[in-house]
């Protein structure tokens, strides 16, 4: 049997910070002399990200998505430094929304979770074909590339390639092509939301639930069992 492609999220899943946001954000800030307490940023941003629309979907084109992305995380930026103080105000801030996106463009700023190259390396093993399936931006392939796992996928998904984003049936119709099989072949393994994993199992995905496999090197095996079953 061939094993079905299993298709990962990025953050949370495979990746994690390796700073908090709200210490990343306030040394930025103040290389461009705004002073406030990393703990409130962080805060602010959690409440911000909450809430915000999806990102790289508006454009026609991959260029203008991409370009989409970068106002996207400017207004967040801005969002959550409101939020954290109003009377704020930067000297120049498109230059240091800037440098704060930049900051994590590069594996410092990201570092994999625990088990996830092992992992990976278990199930090439096992000749499974992998992909990315995430709704990060542009930034999202060098920092695979920069944490040595990008080689482990076929396929690294954003939305500002497709102008489509999870859980939206086209992101996965997209994938299967991609593996010439249909998405009820698929497994996916994310920590999303549980609103957002119930609609992409509603698609007829086997859905993994991250943060409820306590070792993620048990994840090949648990993938085995589940390929063995019917599609839903």
């Amino acid at each position: 049997m061939t094993p079905h492609p299993i298709c990962f999220d990025a953050t949370g899943t495979l990746i994690e910070l390796s700073e908090s946001v709200g210490d990343v954000y306030r040394r930025v800030a103040l290389a461009h002399g705004v002073d406030l307490p990393g703990w409130r940023l962080e805060d602010a941003f959690q409440r911000i990200l909450h809430r915000a629309p999806a990102r790289g979907i508006e454009g026609n084109t991959v260029a203008a998505r991409r370009q989409s992305e970068i106002d996207w995380w400017y207004e967040r930026v801005r969002e959550t430094f409101q939020a954290t103080d109003s009377t704020v105000r930067f000297a120049d801030f498109p230059t240091f929304a800037g440098a704060l996106f930049d900051a994590y463009r590069g594996a410092e700023a990201w570092r994999l979770r625990a088990g996830a190259s092992k992992m990976l390396a278990a199930l090439r093993d096992r000749e499974w074909p992998m992909a990315v399936v995430s709704n990060f931006d542009h930034r999202l392939p060098k920092i695979l590339e920069a944490l040595d796992i990008s080689s482990f996928f076929k396929l690294i998904a954003i939305p500002s390639d497709s102008g489509s984003a999870k859980p939206e049936r086209a992101v996965f119709e997209h994938v299967g092509q991609a593996f010439g099989t249909p998405i009820e072949h698929l497994l996916y393994v994310g920590d999303d939301t549980k609103e957002v994993l119930d609609a992409i199992a509603a698609l007829g995905l086997r859905v993994f639930d991250i943060r409820e496999i306590a070792d993620l090197e048990d994840f090949p095996d648990l993938a085995v069992t589940a390929a063995t079953l019917p599609p839903r």
